[in-house]
């Protein structure tokens, strides 16, 4: 016989948000796409790093695996307003609450991507409940929505809720298949976006229209070699690695750096390999950043002496070059929102022309 599942769990009850009524659909199951979380924990959470992975890593990431860093849900829906309910196994709220405890809201895909709004979770309450009624597709037929986590707070559980009767369909394929992964410290995990749909690798999923894998661990990214292991098991279409910023000094830089790219490619001799150095490289009271830029570009210039065709370098110093070098920044380290434009816009145009159009 068949039973109405929300006489056993009333959350799934309509509920009425802002004057609209809701039918709620769990965020977490088909035909709704999870992106940017690629495993599960041991306890059945969606997480960036495996149980096993962590474990075996010299650096503490436990808390790490699950914090967002512009994860994506994607569906498509005919629903003339769409709303969420989360709740959060973890907050971290930091002075951009937009950022930390929102979620952005986006229709349509690629570059044709338009945002229509970010929800925040109320100071002093655990679940957000909200909706997005404001310029949405008005036509009535199907349309693509990506809904992007806060950063650095755990997700819970999410629920999507749409007109009742209305369509809730899987969302169409991103136009480049396969998954672009970055790998960094907090200026890839967060910088001090604004939001978290406006982090660099965010917005250069939205720029080529593929899924993206954040793996920015703010303090943490120290070359751990499981993390190789790991994103080698993802077969990722290419690996960005912005990885100088939380080595304590050179030594400790020249010590890992090649070696993790080394380990990467022995597992992965093919996948095109970015190498980034620290984009606030140029204040002058950074003295021995210049050290540290070497260190990158040896790992670089040794690869392609050995014969690797499919390994690239981006100089940091010139991310932020421009009028607005500096004003990149909220504290001359973390980029802001011009920051993560100008980061995105010279790494999405170097993989253009090193990966996916050569």
């Amino acid at each position: 016989m068949e039973r109405d599942f929300s006489e056993q769990d009333r959350n799934y009850k309509n509920t009425s948000i802002d004057g609209v009524e809701l039918e709620f659909h769990p965020g977490f199951e088909t035909p709704v796409k999870l992106e940017g979380f690629p495993f599960v924990s041991t306890d059945g959470r969606p997480c960036r790093i495996p149980d096993e992975v962590v474990a075996r890593c010299e650096t503490p990431l436990a808390t790490y695996a699950f914090q967002g860093a512009g994860e994506q849900l994607r569906f498509r829906t005919d629903s003339p307003y769409f709303g969420i309910r989360a709740t959060f196994a973890e907050i971290n709220a930091h002075h951009n609450r937009r950022a930390s405890t929102g979620f952005d809201a986006y229709v349509h895909l690629g570059e044709e991507s338009r945002f229509v709004g970010n929800q925040v979770l109320p100071p002093g309450e655990e679940v957000l409940t909200a909706v997005w009624k404001k310029i949405l597709p008005a036509d009535g037929k199907p349309y693509d929505v990506t809904l992007i986590f806060p950063c650095l707070c755990a997700a819970g559980t999410i629920d999507i809720g749409l007109a009742p009767g209305s369509c809730l369909e899987a969302p169409t394929p991103h136009r480049r298949p396969g998954r672009l992964v970055f790998y960094g410290s907090s200026i890839t995990h967060c910088g001090a976006a604004s939001r978290p749909g406006l982090l660099y690798p965010s917005l250069i999923g939205r720029m080529l229209d593929i899924e993206t894998v954040n793996l920015g661990f703010a303090g943490r990214c120290k070359g751990d070699l499981p993390i190789a292991e790991e994103v080698a098991s993802l077969d990722p279409v290419a690996f960005v690695v912005e990885f100088d910023h939380n080595a304590p000094d050179p030594e400790f830089l020249a010590e890992r750096h090649e070696k993790f790219f080394r380990h990467f490619r022995s597992l992965r001799p093919e996948t095109p390999v970015l190498l980034l150095s620290k984009p606030d490289i140029f204040p002058k009271w950074q003295a021995r950043d210049p050290a540290r830029r070497d260190v990158v570009v040896r790992t670089w210039q040794n690869a392609v002496a050995a014969g690797d065709r499919n390994v690239d370098f981006l100089d940091g110093e010139t991310l932020f070059s421009g009028p607005f070098r500096y004003e990149c920044t909220d504290d001359n380290c973390h980029q802001n929102d011009i920051g993560e434009a100008l980061m995105a816009e010279r790494i999405a145009d170097r993989l253009r022309r090193h990966v996916f159009e050569r």
